[in-house]
């Protein structure tokens, strides 16, 4: 899964302006603006650190809660960021509102967590689910193509990057459509003749040299 592509769309995206201030005033409020300062100068582990007070407090402060797993992620943290990420979503179930982007943007983070940390299964039953519900978004199958091609399961790996490019007109904006063949998810794939069919078919034209490791 190519991370690089996607946390400065995922992170830099307007609908996560603010997010602290769109919880209800609390006795957290100092602490919230303290988070969101901390996050916004890169000072992920501090940020991390007081996001964990406010959701030991508040475990119902969804926004808290997804800007904790957006630090632990930017300091690779892939399986402490786990939790954060599905505590929103279950929220969300729960009756807490995100909007289509948000969830999208939740839902792509955790996929990346799950992959990245080994749970492909885990990431394989988010996808499916988040494919059943958003069926136009195509970093669903973008990301189900890089699990099947973690598991070595290459006809459905092509299906899947083939499905995800024919929505490519449906990412979100600001965000790219992720090149396969700088990935590392598909890197024993680059020379594959049925993958570089596939990239051909799709107009993508080979980078210099793939990534490797990125996702390990």
């Amino acid at each position: 899964m190519q991370i690089t592509t996607f946390l400065p769309a995922i992170l830099g995206c307007c609908c996560w302006a603010g997010i602290l201030g769109a919880q209800p005033a609390s006795a957290d409020e100092g602490l919230d603006r303290q988070a969101e300062r901390e996050f916004d100068s890169g000072e992920y582990g501090a940020a991390a650190r007081d996001l964990r007070a406010i959701t030991e407090r508040n475990p119902a402060n969804i926004s808290a809660q997804i800007l904790l797993g957006f630090a632990l992620f930017r300091q690779e943290k892939y399986v402490d960021s786990v939790p954060a990420y599905e505590k929103a979503l279950a929220l969300e179930k729960g009756g807490r509102h995100l909007s289509t982007d948000q969830h999208r943007i939740v839902t792509d983070q955790l996929a990346m967590a799950y992959g990245i940390s080994g749970r492909l299964g885990k990431a394989r039953d988010l996808l499916d689910a988040a494919i059943r519900q958003d069926p136009g978004y195509p970093l669903n199958y973008y990301n189900l193509a890089c699990t099947f091609a973690e598991q070595g399961d290459e006809d459905k790996m092509l299906a899947n990057l083939d499905l995800a490019f024919q929505r490519k007109a449906n990412v979100l904006k600001g965000e790219l459509m992720p090149d396969p063949t700088a990935d590392p998810s598909f890197h024993r794939y680059v020379r594959d003749p049925g993958f570089v069919s596939l990239m051909r078919k799709l107009g993508v034209k080979p980078s210099a040299a793939p990534a490797t490791g990125a996702n390990k």
